[in-house]
């Protein structure tokens, strides 16, 4: 009876493992955000790239508080953070994959907070190289798609000005190739609604990693940063789920076998 009884526990044991939960925020870089760091658990290291771009220009990451140009989404203090000022040229950008690809099932979410919308800056959900999903903010919000089919919602209705709002993000896979997206918005009048929601069908693919980015912003204020944080995965809730019953399974063959 041992035998089957491991056998079934590391089968269990793989299947959770598969679901891959993911977490991450800034709080876990207390030694700094440099490229190729990995804090957190589930998603594999950090690829910053940043470009001055001409004369005059600056471009780069941080962790800093997001309320000195934005709404709160620290966690101790701290957010991520993009600068990208006085145009030239200058972007800043933050690529990091999965450490499995999403599969259907699975929730992707994260806090964005920013206040004004010169220049470019926002986020790209991608299978290899290509972007299956773009929100962007510069002169006024959107969401797209170059490589799939995108249903969007009724957009925004609100004003991006006021450095108190705060984006919550959330995909959802609902089959290989398709997944639903929700952005909303809170502030210190509480939630606002939901700003863009949706599905994306026909992506090509596996969803392996996602690309925040600012681009050309006016000047170095910091209202004009990129800031990010609280990235979770959660996982296909049906792996979880069988791994309990099974784990609730074995604890039941044992006390059996005692009486």
């Amino acid at each position: 009876m041992k035998k089957p009884l491991c056998l079934l526990a590391s089968v269990l044991v793989s299947t959770a493992l598969w679901a891959s939960p993911a977490s991450d925020n800034a709080s876990n870089y207390g030694g700094g955000w440099t490229d190729g760091s990995n804090g957190g658990s589930g998603f594999l290291n950090w690829s910053l790239n940043n470009n001055n771009g001409t004369s005059g220009a600056a471009a780069g990451n941080f962790l800093g508080s997001s309320t000195d140009g934005a709404g709160d989404i620290n966690v101790s203090g701290n957010s991520f953070g993009l600068y990208a000022n006085s145009d030239g040229g200058a972007y800043s950008t933050a690529v990091r994959s999965f450490a499995t690809s999403l599969s259907n099932g699975d929730q992707f979410t994260f806090d964005v907070a920013l206040n004004y919308d010169n220049g470019n800056k926002g986020f790209n959900l991608r299978t290899a190289g290509d972007s299956v999903f773009n929100f962007n903010l510069g002169s006024g919000g959107s969401v797209s798609s170059s490589t799939a089919t995108l249903n969007a919602g009724p957009g925004t209705g609100y004003d991006w000005g006021g450095n108190d709002a705060v984006l919550n993000f959330s995909f959802a896979m609902n089959s290989s190739t398709s997944f639903l997206y929700d952005i909303s918005r809170t502030s210190s009048a509480g939630f606002q609604g939901t700003l863009f929601s949706g599905e994306v069908t026909g992506v090509v693919g596996n969803i392996d990693n996602f690309e925040f980015y600012n681009a050309g912003t006016d000047d170095g204020s910091a209202q004009n940063n990129l800031y990010f944080n609280n990235l979770n995965v959660i996982p296909e809730p049906s792996a979880v789920l069988l791994f309990l019953s099974g784990l609730g399974m074995i604890v039941t063959i044992r006390r059996r076998r005692r009486f």
